[in-house]
């Protein structure tokens, strides 16, 4: 009942934030708060439709592409294991997992079971289950490598440009140095065969009541740590080109900005300024992704990121600011492109009963 309540209440927050920052914009242009309401979803999608086919057509080629390459990372990584599935079942729990971390209060994290559940299912026990949950955690380190290497850039661009507040570029130094710290340690003791986790539930096992849960809990971690480090010891060549591919996807996410103002203003973002803009996009989804799909808070955020930043325009060569609506357009058309992709993955999710629609009641 609370987790209903919380997600309900979450839904009416983002509606309300993104109703207000659609009022916000229609509020010169009519006196009644539904009028002005109206007043600004006119002028976003105006600004949507600058846009043009094309250039709707380029981003939501680039947000899928994105996707095919995370699914084929992973495909890779699985067949390396000797996980043998088909490219559309990986598509298939990619999508859905997809699905579930769009709608979580974390962007990054969250479909991660349901993806290992359906692969699971997929092989109907051909491999161990803890083989694919090894192939899942080498997939997200991977996305975490590439993540954090275009973070970095935007971190060195922050530093030398002086374009961030300083308490602001502080902020995200230390942030970044404690996610980079923490992925280190995760890479040194995955990659260098340490078993921390393994040990930690040996330690605790001798200390805490719960012995035989404690006993399930070890082994299964050991498979997954020992099977992990066969990935970086014996699967070097498929892990490398999962890197690659994972990159490429990262690349993507990094131009979506890029694509979207290129198209709809006629201008562009220098590199400094689009790593910066990366970087700051990735703490606003790690944290305050507070409502389904961001709803509201993407909009305001987008808001704010752009704010900050100056476009080229390509007709005078000379800096231009983000106009308010432009940028809540850009987070609009995303969600546009990327609701579909996450309807898809709750559609297979509720196919395959790992969603269950619950039935009315039964009047009598």
């Amino acid at each position: 009942m609370r987790r209903h309540m919380f997600v309900g209440l979450s839904v009416i927050l983002g509606i309300a934030i993104l109703c207000g920052v659609l009022i916000y914009l229609g509020w010169n242009s009519a006196t009644s708060l539904g009028a002005r309401l109206l007043a600004g979803v006119g002028i976003v999608a105006h600004q949507i439709m600058m846009l043009g086919w094309w250039g709707f057509l380029l981003l939501a080629g680039v947000v899928l592409a994105t996707l095919l390459l995370w699914s084929l990372s992973w495909w890779i990584i699985l067949r390396a294991y000797g996980v043998r599935v088909s490219w559309w079942a990986v598509w298939r729990a990619r999508m859905c997992g997809f699905a579930i971390t769009y709608l979580t209060p974390s962007m990054y994290l969250g479909g991660e079971p349901a993806s290992v559940y359906l692969i699971a299912r997929e092989q109907q026990g051909t491999s161990p289950t803890t083989r694919i949950v090894a192939t899942i955690l080498v997939a997200k380190l991977l996305e975490g490598l590439c993540l954090l290497a275009f973070i970095y850039l935007g971190v060195y661009y922050a530093l030398a440009t002086k374009l961030l507040p300083l308490d602001d570029t502080w902020a995200i130094v230390i942030g970044m140095v404690l996610f980079g710290g923490f992925l280190a340690l995760l890479m040194f003791n995955l990659a260098g065969h340490r078993l921390w986790g393994t040990r930690l539930l040996g330690w605790l096992k001798e200390r805490v009541p719960w012995k035989r849960a404690l006993e399930i809990a070890e082994a299964k971690v050991r498979e997954v740590e020992e099977d992990v480090f066969i990935a970086f010891r014996e699967h070097g060549r498929a892990t490398l080109i999962a890197f690659f591919l994972n990159l490429l996807a990262t690349l993507f996410v990094f131009l979506r900005p890029q694509v979207f103002f290129l198209f709809a203003l006629r201008a562009f973002f220098p590199v400094s300024h689009l790593a910066m803009i990366y970087t700051l996009f990735i703490f606003l989804g790690a944290f305050f992704w507070i409502t389904p799909g961001g709803t509201g808070v993407f909009e305001v955020g987008s808001w704010g990121i752009f704010s900050l930043f100056s476009l080229i325009s390509l007709a005078t060569h000379t800096p231009i600011a983000v106009p308010q609506e432009s940028a809540v357009a850009f987070a609009l058309t995303l969600k546009t492109i990327e609701f579909p992709l996450v309807g898809l993955g709750l559609f297979y999710l509720i196919r395959v009963g790992f969603l269950k629609i619950p039935k009315p009641p039964l009047h009598r």
